[in-house]
């Protein structure tokens, strides 16, 4: 693993991949709830989202906590 530190473009990346997959779990727990049969199926999957949205979120912000500390300590 290298010292380096995160450039600018590696955030741009990572944050457009974080808006996508909050954005997909945005339309899809509603629409979920809305069109799908009530089963045991679709309320996992729906936790499932959920929970995909709230890991997405921990570790943005814990990986950004994280990163800002590396960049600290390695000026």
């Amino acid at each position: 693993m290298s010292n380096e530190i995160a450039k600018p473009g590696e955030w741009k990346r990572r944050r457009r991949i974080i808006h996508v997959t909050l954005s997909y779990c945005a339309l899809a727990v509603p629409a979920l709830t809305v069109w799908s049969p009530d089963s045991n199926l679709t309320h996992q999957t729906v936790l499932a989202l959920i929970g995909l949205s709230g890991a997405v979120i921990g570790s943005y912000v814990f990986g950004a906590v994280f990163d800002d500390a590396n960049a600290r300590k390695n000026q």
